[in-house]
Order: C-alpha cells, then structure tokens, then sequence
C-alpha cells in the first residue's frame, strides 16, 4: 500500500488497532521507569467465549432489552421504578414478566443493578464470583499482593465485546512496571463499572461490595451520566433519557461496500461541521467564580452537588478501611470547531446533535470544564491523587465512537494515560512501606453476594399493593 492510500485510509476509518495510537503515546509523557514500548505489547488472546445457554434464551425472549433481562436488579429500585415510576428514562420494566433481583445489605435502593455471578452474557461480558467484569480473584486478598478497584459506568465497564477493558489493561501495564523494578507484588484489579449507572450506585458498590475484597485503591472515572448543561439558562430544555446497555453502532457495524457506499452519499450531502442551533443565554451567578468554584455552594451545575456527596461517602468509607480514592477527569470529545467526518463520525455527530441537542459544542465545553475544575479542586481540597484524562487525552474522532465511548484503540490510550498517572502514587505508597498491606479482615463468603433470585413481576406488583397499607 502506498504511503498516501494509507494515510487516506487512517484518516476515514476509527482506529481499531492495538497500535493505531502509537503516535499520541509518543507524545505523551510516561512516567520515571515506565517504557513506551509497553503500549504494543500484546496481551494473550482471549477466546470468544460460548453464553450461558439460559441468558441466551432470555435475551432472545426479551429482544431489545437483552442485557436488562439479565442484570440482577435491587429489589428496592425494582419496587420503586414499577410501584412509582422511578427510573422510567432508564428502562420500562412492564416488559418484563420476570427478572433477577437481589436484596442490598443496607436495605438501600442502590447500586441499581448488577451483572450476575459466573455469567457469560451472550453480549461478551464474562463475569467472576462477583459479578464484575474479569477473572476471578480469591475474597481474601493473597499476601503481596495490591488490588485497585475501577468504579464508573459504561465507559469503566467498556464494550461487553472487547476482550479487555481499560482497567484489565491498566492493570497488565502495572504488572509489567513491577516486574521490571523488580517488585516483588503483583497488582490485582476489581473492575466494578456497570453501564448508565450514576453517583448513587457508586457509592453503594463500594460500601457493599467492594470493601470486603479491601482495595488498596479505588479508581473514579464517570463524567456523563448526569451531566446535562441546563443549568442557569432563560428558557428549560427537555432532559435527555438515558439508555440502559452498551449499544455500539457506527461504520464497523456495515460491510466494506454498504460503508463506502454511505460514505459517499454523507460526503457529498454533509459537511461535518456543527449545524446551526438556537441561542442560548446562561445567566451564571456572578458569586459563583467559574475558575475557583466553592465546593459547597448549592448552586453548582450539571449534577455536581449530589455527585460531590457521593464522593465525600466514598473517600469517608474508604479512608475508614485504609483505602484511598484517586480522582479523574473524564475525556469527552467536543469543542468549538469540531469538524466531523460525515460517514466515519456518524454516530459520534449524531451523539453531540441529536442526544444533546439544542447545546452548541461551545455550550457543552463550558460546562465540561467546570466539571473538570470541580473533579481538581475536590482532589485538591482531600489531598487525592488526580488523573487529567480529559487535559491529556487526543482530540481525535478516530478514537472515539461517540463523543465519550472511545474505539479499541482509544480505550488501550485511556488505559495507558491512567496506568502512568497511577504509578507515581503507587511508588509514593510503596516507599512510605504502606503496601503491600495484610488482609484486615478475613472472610468465609463475601457478605454481599448469593445465588440467582428470579421473580415473577406480579409478586413485585403485589408488593406495590402492600406498601400502600
């Protein structure tokens, strides 16, 4: 292939190669003791593996919820979202003649959901005795051994199909780092992210689920799923609904010649660039400073507020175990000029026009950094380590599917830009002779997992009767 049909080709298809972002870690500071050359290294192949043949029969019997038919629902969120409503941007659940459900240790209404135990979904998700995306690892953490555990949504938990996520990955690269500083730890990751879940759920998954397996580390990567720039505007729009599921849909989802074909109708019929949208006026309190945000003031945008005593529950819980919570900012792609290809970023302008409409991208990138400032000074202010994934991440539409789920990839760079901010904190650990830290408490099962509990929507409708004596 010649050197300018190859670079035409880069530059109209996502980059969907373990390598493909070479060229952006070349550009990216690593840190001490870590070598580049890691990025391409290639993980051990992991099969494409047989679904349990009763979810595959679920998802078929409940086509176009096939994930949701297979979560393992709080019985309380379950009680609400038919008894009240709750959750109806999320999902209908009077489709449902049955579904999964467990009963929260705390009696809470969180987290929302989970996945089911030793499952492999028919989407490609393989579970552990936990649930949680990954291999399995024992309750009681082994001797020398670090655990970091990675809460968020879709974005944490990753496409059900890829055969690694971007904390499996980050987690590959810590083990590399070890075994060249001749480190004698191993480090083991919990990935606790689940789709479309928000702040509430996150802090009930690490109070149930993940303090009994004591992480030395908790990762925090979400910034979407309550985001919605409304706030301080003339006029109210319309709240988007959020979509249960990882749904991926772009060119790769079309043959070779379909793709083509619709690449040269969308060339000749769009340009790409953001299309006009309506005025908006933001009155931003004058005694709220947008650079120096006041963490406690009521009044702070997109969700910011109710996502801070989220956190403050986390860091608390955790600091109260011996644990630490490491802080993000959360990549998105939009900014003013954004200029999309019209058949490869399909999904991606649809995303930043179609969901989010009538925002302008300067309108969203206004309120994203703010969230950003916020994430900093909410580190700052706790003495947390913080990681600038959106400051440090490419603004290229090759790597992303849409404006915040990242393509193979993206996902292989996200995991790298958060395995080199890990590993200053993890060396600072290591000095102070804080870790490896011996198991604190040893458990017989893990308090907050049993078996399947399949229930029939009537007896969940009968309870909606009795709680109203």
């Amino acid at each position: 292939m010649h050197a300018a049909e190859s670079r035409r080709r880069s530059e109209s298809q996502k980059w969907r190669g373990d390598a493909d972002a070479w060229t952006d870690v070349l550009q990216l500071p690593v840190a001490p003791g870590v070598q580049r050359e890691w990025f391409t290294t290639k993980l051990p192949e992991r099969p494409i593996p047989q679904p349990d043949a009763d979810l595959v029969a679920r998802a078929k019997r409940y086509a176009g919820a096939e994930l949701m038919a297979n979560y393992e629902w709080n019985w309380n969120a379950l009680v609400n979202g038919v008894c009240r409503g709750e959750y109806r941007n999320l999902v209908a659940f009077d489709r449902f003649d049955d579904l999964f459900v467990f009963n929260a240790i705390d009696g809470s209404d969180a987290p929302t959901f989970r996945f089911l135990q030793h499952a492999t979904y028919p989407s490609g998700l393989v579970t552990n005795a936990f649930g949680w995306r990954g291999p399995n690892l024992a309750l009681n953490k082994p001797p020398q051994t670090i655990r970091i555990a990675f809460v968020g949504a879709s974005t944490t938990v990753g496409p059900h199909a890829e055969p690694y996520s971007y904390p499996e990955l980050t987690g590959f690269w810590l083990n590399t780092w070890a075994a060249s500083r001749g480190l004698k730890v191993s480090f083991e990751i919990v990935n606790a992210g689940r789709e479309a879940l928000t702040s509430h759920s996150f802090q009930a998954i690490v109070r149930q689920e993940l303090m009994p397996v004591e992480p030395d580390l908790v990762v925090y990567y979400e910034g979407s799923n309550q985001f919605w720039p409304s706030d301080f505007l003339s006029e109210p729009v319309p709240r988007r609904s959020r979509v249960l599921g990882v749904v991926r849909r772009g060119v790769e989802s079309y043959s070779a010649l379909a793709s083509r074909a619709l690449y040269l109708v969308r060339e000749r019929a769009e340009s790409g660039a953001e299309p006009p949208k309506p005025h908006l006026t933001i009155n931003w309190p004058s005694d709220l400073d947008e650079q120096h945000p006041d963490l406690r003031d009521p009044r702070l945008p997109v969700a910011l507020p109710a996502i801070l005593s989220d956190l403050e529950t986390i860091r608390r819980d955790l600091e109260h175990h011996g644990s630490h919570l490491v802080m993000t900012s959360f990549a998105w792609l939009v900014h003013p000029g954004l200029n999309l290809d019209p058949a490869r970023d399909a999904d991606l302008f649809s995303y930043l026009n179609t969901t989010f409409w009538p925002f302008s991208y300067a309108h969203m990138r206004r309120f994203l950094d703010f969230q950003t400032r916020v994430f900093r000074k909410y580190a700052s202010d706790h003495q947390l380590d913080f990681i600038d994934v959106a400051s440090a991440y490419p603004r290229d539409p090759r790597l992303f599917d849409d404006a915040i789920h990242m393509t193979h990839a993206g996902i292989r760079l996200q995991a790298w830009i958060v395995f080199n901010g890990l590993v200053p904190a993890i060396e600072r650990h290591l000095r102070a002779r804080e870790w490896p830290r011996p198991v604190q408490q040893v458990w017989s099962r893990h308090p907050a997992f049993g078996g399947r509990h399949l229930v029939s929507m009537n007896e969940v409708r009968a309870a909606c009767k009795e709680s109203t004596h």
